[in-house]
């Protein structure tokens, strides 16, 4: 339903390949499935959606359900810019609004939790696999 806030979302589907997986899409799905979606905090890479401000791989790994290790952030902005959305680096935006973006220090802040997030990931699905080869050696 388009409404005042609701600017026209085309409905043109698009069929890509990322990572060599087929992905069949439209701007809609990717607007109805980041509704309600908390964005995370941006990096260096943003794409606005419905006036909210995502990072790429959040979007990409939130519509596909894919892991987001296993697609970069150029797939990511390569397929959202291929479905109309304004993708760009932070202190590049074309409209003209805040270029300063975060500080330094919260930029490495928030590279520093990424990556222990991933870690954190890493780390639990050894634990799981050394404790089936455990329990597969008894």
């Amino acid at each position: 339903m388009k409404g005042p806030c609701m600017p026209h979302i085309p409905t043109l589907r698009r069929v890509m390949v990322v990572g060599g997986r087929e992905l069949d899409l439209t701007a809609k799905q990717v607007v109805d499935a980041m509704r309600d979606v908390e964005p995370e905090p941006i990096r260096d890479h943003l794409v606005e959606i419905v006036n909210t401000e995502f990072p790429p791989k959040q979007v990409l790994a939130t519509i596909t359900g894919w892991d987001r290790r296993s697609f970069t952030t150029m797939e990511a902005n390569r397929v959202l810019a291929r479905l109309g959305f304004h993708c760009c680096r932070i202190g590049h935006r074309a409209d003209g609004a805040d270029q300063s973006g975060p500080s330094p220090i919260d930029r490495r802040l928030s590279a520093v939790e990424a990556a222990l997030a991933v870690a954190q990931e890493a780390i639990a699905g050894l634990a799981k696999r050394v404790t089936e080869l455990e329990q597969a050696t008894r």
